[in-house]
């Protein structure tokens, strides 16, 4: 299980200095196009088809891989993120949604040769609940995995550039750790200051490690953007 990959002390000093939310270029701007996504289309019309049809594909929940840096080399910043989104009924109104998630698992890149677990906000309820610190600070969370025991550890603030949505990343010290811990269907939640702030769980784990290790050995994967599935 991905509890026992965790670093549970604190994200190490040398992973602090050598990994910064700007490195994730790629990881931003997709998160941002779908934070901008879930609220335009919050506000649109039951008639919109397309809108329904998006919002029950982040209800539902799916994977995105990616190299998280621009010009990234072959098997470097290999990336893995879920999204996922809850209902919201409004009696009388159009379903709608809220608490929107991201979690990523992040490979190897650059300097720092370790991996990252980390948790966004998706729509503007969700970044509402996340910490406001500057980006680099560590914040002391509470994390749930599954059937296990909750965790209090730290994970670091970073903010990937301005208008996308932050990251709260845990160290783990090895993608390789991380990768071997990895069920098919697995569940967190994420707490700052006694409140749940992250709350997701993902299907097709397997599925979705089997293409990180594409990603890592150089080989092709799964890049495709869905934006609408």
């Amino acid at each position: 299980m991905l509890a026992a990959a965790l670093v549970a002390a604190s994200l190490s000093c040398q992973a602090g200095v050598e990994v910064q939310g700007e490195s994730f270029d790629v990881l931003a701007s997709v998160m941002e196009t779908h934070n901008k996504e879930i609220d335009a289309r919050q506000t649109l019309d039951a008639a919109k088809e397309e809108a329904i049809r998006y919002r029950e594909a982040v209800i539902a929940g799916w994977w995105e891989f990616m190299q998280a840096r621009s010009n990234a080399a072959p098997g470097e910043y290999c990336a893995a993120s879920f999204l996922r989104a809850k209902r919201r009924v409004e009696p009388g109104k159009v379903d709608k949604m809220k608490e929107g998630v991201v979690v990523t698992l992040f490979g190897p890149g650059g300097s720092y040769r370790g991996a990252l677990l980390a948790f966004s906000p998706l729509g503007d309820d969700s970044a509402a609940a996340f910490p406001k610190v500057p980006s680099g600070t560590p914040v002391r969370v509470t994390l749930t995995q599954g059937n296990t025991k909750p965790v209090t550890l730290n994970a670091i603030y970073m903010e990937t550039r301005p208008k996308a949505p932050p990251l709260l990343a845990f160290a783990v010290p090895s993608i390789d750790a991380l990768m071997k811990g990895m069920e098919d269907t697995w569940s967190f939640d994420l707490s700052y200051q006694g409140r749940s702030i992250a709350n997701i769980e993902w299907h097709d784990g397997l599925k979705a490690r089997a293409e990180l290790q594409k990603c890592l050995a150089g080989a092709p994967f799964d890049n495709k953007r869905r934006w609408a599935p």
